[in-house]
């Protein structure tokens, strides 16, 4: 599918790389200061503080919880409406990633590795997505398939490189190709699992923001090693908006306490921010399912149908592959959650609900 550059040019990175340009960012100010090693567990909401491990308590005008998919600070900020444990999807995933230095050996795969292009395959309840990442020194593959055998939400089992062979037996060679390139002991499978979303994110002068409120459909695999996966962080398989709608989260966070004149206003604010995003992130967060349902159909009339969409969609059509449809992208892409977070705290935020381009097919 060709790049839409409506709102930009596309890239990708290593979440890593992504991690350390932000800390690099935030530490050349005068006012950051960064502690490592320091679990928070307990959390104050008025005053603001944070107790950790070692029993330091950490005070502040406002604490934000970006503390993750298994947030801490989730769990006493809801109490009781704290929500269920994830819903796994049916879904499992295995997840390669490739130096260049193996994939230019070969004529095909140097292709893969050397286009600045995604590569998705379809198929009978699995699909691939595959792209360069780090100048191209690097190839991230995630291969989604059914999950057959329960595998552990510890996000710690280890795959059966035969069952992984199994699963793609048939697909294209280039597909075959890169499986051949794991090794036995460097197969880790990892369950997908649904979050339901929550009652509020804000309590006091205390806010959630990304994964701790708004987790994608997802997994958040162990590091075990660095030749398959260099860093301990959760991918999205299907709307690839997990890292996008936390950044969005900030953005809103960033406009609102830029604005306010004292202190006092934090609460006032965090209701704005909650105001602005917690009805887009949700719907966000719930569009998984749908993109699932439509990329794993099986063989026969639904999926031949789907292709003929794609094909379609090449002259101007909507995209079966709600990634790619414009009208997806536009609502993904064209928001401005400044703008949004500032109309909320000015009290012009819509009170009605926004369209929702997942529930188009």
């Amino acid at each position: 599918m060709p790049v839409n550059k409506t709102y930009g040019q596309q890239v990708v990175i290593h979440r890593a790389d992504l991690h350390n340009a932000l800390i690099e960012q935030a530490l050349a100010l005068p006012n950051v200061e960064l502690r490592v090693n320091s679990t928070v567990t307990d959390v104050q909401f008025d005053p603001a503080s944070v107790t950790l491990a070692d029993d330091t308590v950490v005070q502040g005008d406002v604490v934000i919880a970006a503390d993750g998919i298994k947030s801490t600070i989730r769990g006493h900020l809801l109490g009781e409406d704290s929500p269920s444990k994830a819903i796994p999807t049916g879904d499992a995933a295995y997840r390669i990633m490739l130096p260049r230095s193996v994939m230019e050996k070969d004529p095909e795969l140097k292709e893969l590795v050397d286009e600045p292009q995604a590569t998705r395959w379809l198929g009978p309840d699995r699909h691939i997505i595959a792209y360069p990442v780090r100048k191209h020194e690097l190839f991230n593959v995630v291969l989604l398939h059914p999950d057959g055998h329960g595998v552990e939400e510890s996000w710690t089992t280890k795959g059966s490189k035969q069952e992984m062979v199994d699963n793609y037996r048939g697909w294209d060679r280039r597909v075959r190709k890169l499986i051949d390139m794991v090794a036995e002991d460097e197969v880790l499978e990892w369950k997908l699992c649904l979050h339901s979303p929550l009652k509020t994110w804000i309590k006091g002068s205390v806010a959630l923001i990304g994964d701790a409120c708004h987790p994608m459909l997802s997994v958040s695999p162990p590091v075990l090693s660095q030749k398959v996966y260099p860093t301990n962080v959760p991918f999205r398989p299907y709307v690839a908006q997990g890292a996008a709608q936390a950044v969005e989260d900030a953005a809103a966070l960033g406009v609102l306490l830029s604005t306010i004149s004292s202190k006092h206003e934090i609460p006032i604010a965090l209701r704005a921010y909650e105001k602005s995003r917690k009805q887009r992130a949700e719907t966000v967060q719930q569009s998984g399912s749908a993109n699932r349902i439509t990329l794993h159909l099986p063989d026969g009339p639904e999926q031949q149908a789907r292709d003929e969409q794609f094909r379609l969609s090449m002259t101007g059509g909507s995209n079966p592959d709600r990634w790619t449809d414009r009208e997806t992208q536009n609502f993904l892409w064209g928001w401005d959650a400044e703008k949004a977070a500032l109309e909320a705290w000015n009290g012009k935020f819509p009170k009605v609900a926004h369209f929702n381009p997942f529930l188009c097919h």
